[in-house]
């Protein structure tokens, strides 16, 4: 098993109103692809980071291996969530994968 976790770090323009549904958005619309892509085992989204963190949002994946993970990250369902809810609102992405 490959564990996938990426943190995110929003752009300035999303720390009003809005912020609270971005977060909400980029949760739901992630979570949503738990069981519709071959070799993904599981997704979580954290949203409650503290503020000591070095980012706003992480997602934490889990996948059969490594050659799932590289399909994950061609996947229309995933490109289509990430345009989506991730891309318009993120300024950094860092992530980092290994074997469990």
């Amino acid at each position: 098993m490959v564990k996938h976790i990426i943190i995110w770090t929003l752009q300035d323009k999303c720390f009003g109103p809005n912020l609270v549904t971005i977060k909400e958005n980029m949760k739901s619309r992630l979570e949503a692809l738990n069981g519709q892509i071959p070799g993904l085992q599981s997704i979580e989204v954290h949203t409650d980071c503290f503020s000591s963190s070095n980012g706003d949002v992480v997602m934490e994946a889990v996948f059969d291996d490594e050659d799932a993970v590289k399909s994950y990250k061609q996947n229309e369902l995933r490109l289509e969530a990430t345009k989506d809810v991730v891309v318009p609102f993120v300024d950094t992405t860092t992530h980092v994968e290994f074997e469990l």
